[in-house]
């Protein structure tokens, strides 16, 4: 292209020259950074080729003589004698309806290579149509860098960094953004902290609900065993067969179990009906046991209040945010009734082609755990959650519900959910055993260029962008999660100015 810089030529040492990637020679006084951009002309139509840096290297013919004078420590500094390389991984070209093509032609020797402009990037980062998100921008170029929904949503998007790295930030800017396009997405956000607080306060309570987790619990569309879970009970626990038979009884009568009801059945339950042979009070002590556990139980409703359908809400909602942040010692129960909620919805989808959300799991690890390696709560509730989760990450997209995965930690991360996702991953820092499992899913040139990321900037490489390749991007925040409210160190002012007696 007329007025384009050209930074160098490829270039080959053994006189083979390559298609998808390329090394180029560069031109002195001339310099290209990882991520960079060029192109070449296509040798049959003229049309820009872009190639993207993943590497860059100084290359120097070393003598026999050289080495000798380093080995008594002199030191040469022969500038004419060295070269910087490139090397370059092919994105492609743009034919005529703006989809991206391979090059399959043979490249000619030394063919010229020319830094990518503005209008040239531009045409290859936006995807195409207009349902599409602002993520942030090119920092090398400043130019917008945006993500398609469809594919959002089809092929989902794992959001994965360290701590402190930005990545909640990016997920609930990504959610606001979502929110107000035309169409809007809606959203079910499994929220672990309470950390997308500030999205009510952000979009306003019309367009978001905050829910407890316990609210959503369906007593009635659960078996037995499933009950027994939250006391740590075994189906051959006297216990255990006192409330399964109470159980029955109400599911016999089709009554809704609430704490009340299951109480007043479990005292209908007789000890022949159960073949228990010792003594009464002995019985009696365990259905006391029953009744205890009922009244205590943070699932079973007392009758006071329905529980909520998910679906309803999300077809009056825009996002509903399902609060996991009380009772923190209580993840059996929460892993029971998140599954719950995520089978309905996704049963919906099945049967209504007219429904459709995005479910948002913060911290993914604690719905999607890696076996062996990261586990809580109850192994069989745990089990189903997994099952579910796996069905949406791999049929939820055609279906019209996505699976947004938010990590730290991406080895502790189911790996089927996480390669399911991959199609579109924004990769802030990772420690170096998650940078190996990006490099497993994604390619080892796409986990080199993430190196060490300031807070704040990202990889983002998947189908939401036309290129398919991975593009650094600095993200621009449109609200910040809740606990960006909360610093450590305000934390230790407010209690240094309480001692003091001053707060």
């Amino acid at each position: 292209m007329d007025g384009s810089l050209r930074v160098g030529h490829t270039y080959s040492s053994t006189g083979e020259y390559g298609i998808k990637e390329v090394t180029i020679l560069m031109l002195r006084g001339l310099e290209l950074a990882k991520g960079n951009l060029v192109y070449i002309d296509h040798p049959k139509n003229g049309r820009p080729v872009v190639y993207q840096v993943t590497k860059v290297f100084p290359h120097k013919r070393v003598r026999e003589y050289e080495e000798a004078m380093l080995r008594e420590g002199r030191v040469i500094t022969d500038v004419e004698d060295s070269t910087l390389h490139a090397l370059a991984y092919q994105w492609g070209w743009l034919d005529n309806g703006g989809s991206l093509r391979p090059l399959r032609y043979p490249l000619v020797p030394n063919t010229p290579v020319f830094l990518a402009e503005r209008d040239v990037i531009k045409q290859f980062t936006k995807p195409n149509g207009d349902w599409k998100i602002l993520l942030g921008n090119d920092p090398s170029t400043d130019l917008d860098v945006e993500l398609g929904l469809y594919s959002l949503i089809r092929q989902s998007c794992l959001i994965c960094g360290a701590v402190g790295t930005g990545k909640t930030t990016t997920a609930i800017s990504m959610i606001s953004r979502a929110v107000n396009a035309s169409p809007p997405v809606r959203f079910l956000i499994v929220d672990k902290d309470g950390e997308y607080n500030s999205l009510r306060e952000h979009l306003g309570p019309e367009k978001t609900l905050k829910v407890p987790w316990s609210r959503f619990f369906q007593p009635g569309s659960i078996p037995w065993e499933d009950y027994l879970g939250e006391f740590g009970w075994q189906k051959t626990w006297w216990n255990a067969k006192i409330m399964i038979h109470a159980l029955k009884i109400l599911y016999a009568q089709a009554v809704p179990v609430t704490k009340h009801k299951l109480q007043t059945a479990v005292t209908w339950v007789k000890p022949e009906k159960l073949g228990f042979n010792k003594k009464e009070e002995e019985f009696e002590s365990y259905r006391q046991q029953v009744i205890n556990s009922v009244g205590n139980s943070k699932l079973i409703p007392d009758g006071t209040s329905e529980p909520i359908d998910p679906v309803e809400l999300l077809k009056d909602t825009h996002v509903v945010i399902m609060d996991l942040s009380e009772g923190k010692d209580t993840w059996t129960q929460k892993q029971l009734v998140v599954s719950q909620v995520l089978r309905k919805i996704f049963n919906e989808a099945l049967e209504n082609r007219k429904f459709g959300c995005i479910i948002v799991l913060e911290e993914a690890m604690y719905y999607a755990p890696q076996r062996g390696v990261f586990e809580i709560g109850d192994k069989d509730n745990r089990g189903k959650l997994l099952n579910v989760i796996k069905e949406i990450a791999t049929n939820g997209g055609r279906n019209g519900v996505g699976l947004w995965a938010v990590t730290q930690r991406l080895s502790t991360v189911e790996k089927t959910v996480v390669t399911q996702c991959a199609n579109n991953i924004v990769c802030h820092g990772l420690e170096d055993v998650d940078k190996n499992r990006v490099a497993e899913i994604m390619g080892k040139e796409f986990s080199e260029l993430i190196g060490n990321l300031p807070p704040g900037e990202a990889i983002i490489k998947g189908t939401a962008l036309k290129c398919r390749f991975p593009l650094w991007v600095k993200v621009l925040p449109e609200l910040y999660p809740s606990s960006s409210t909360s610093t450590a160190m305000s934390r230790f002012v407010h209690m240094e100015l309480a001692g003091r007696g001053m707060d």
